[in-house]
């Protein structure tokens, strides 16, 4: 089986994401970075959050410590879909947060790992939507769903783009991702499945005898710490290591039009659909 460097995906240094260390204005943002979908990391961006003077996996849990959440198991620390057969890779148990944080978050004695992800704050931990402010960029009528991950140091989430626009906030702890434009998708092989949005290739041992076009791929890599804000634009492909145990919270947003037309525009047209009859409501 034909291999290459795991490390950076194409044999060559990957390319650096765009960083800044002072907010663009509305404007700016909106044409430069949304309309171009363009990733960019806010150095420092979120850290007027009470969150990010507050949190820690204790805090919450004696803030929000009763409320239920689902909290995902895995043997490897490896998370995401199965490219083959669409489903989970882990399997998913409903606890409260405070048992998360107190007996499961750093515990592998059974050989299982945990992470809680994707956990809708409005909608199950409504106090702390106080602790932080959807960035002036996002128009909050377009918002699709905020979320809070919380987990220890080597789980990964394995490599897939997400249809809505992403803000990505560490609140605590360091996380690396490797990502790839939407314009590399042929070279990423996109799993034909119910798992449309994941890709079939594991990007640490590349299989190219499969996955030959994998070979001209072009990486980007960026490591994003406490308080960094890191926007991900429509279809950019990422898989996201915890570095540390930490904190983010994901706050994902409607897209423009023009953003949607692009090489996944038909794996996405029943999720778009979907969506636009959610936001058209009962009739």
């Amino acid at each position: 089986m034909a291999t290459i460097d795991a490390e950076t995906g194409s044999g060559t240094e990957p390319l650096a994401i765009e960083e800044r260390t002072t907010l663009p204005t509305a404007e700016e943002f909106r044409r430069e970075y949304v309309a171009r979908s363009r990733p960019l990391v806010i150095r420092g961006g979120i850290r007027d959050w009470p969150a990010f003077r507050d949190w820690t996996p204790e805090f919450l849990a004696g803030k929000v410590g009763e409320n239920e959440v689902n909290v995902q198991q895995s043997p490897t620390g490896i998370f995401g879909l199965d490219p083959e057969k669409g489903g989970p890779r882990y399997q998913e148990i409903s606890t409260t947060l405070g048992e998360y944080v107190w007996t499961m978050m750093d515990a592998e004695d059974d050989g299982i790992r945990y992470y809680v992800q994707r956990v809708n704050i409005p909608d199950r931990l409504p106090e702390l939507m106080e602790d932080f402010a959807v960035p002036d960029y996002v128009d909050a009528s377009k918002v699709y769903l905020i979320n809070l991950w919380l987990g220890p140091a080597g789980n990964v989430t394995t490599l897939h783009y997400d249809t809505p626009n992403n803000f990505l906030a560490q609140v605590r702890g360091r996380k690396r991702l490797k990502m790839f434009s939407p314009w590399q998708a042929r070279r990423l092989y996109p799993c034909r499945s119910k798992a449309y949005n994941m890709s079939q290739v594991n990007i640490e041992a590349p299989d190219l005898d499969r996955f030959p076009r994998f070979k001209d791929v072009t990486m980007h890599e960026v490591e994003i710490e406490e308080g960094d804000l890191l926007f991900i634009p429509t279809y950019w492909w990422h898989q996201v290591y915890s570095l540390t145990a930490g904190i983010s919270v994901n706050i994902w947003w409607i897209p423009l039009w023009r953003q949607l037309i692009g090489p996944q525009l038909w794996d996405n047209v029943p999720d778009i659909a979907r969506e636009l009859m959610n936001r058209a409501g009962p009739r």
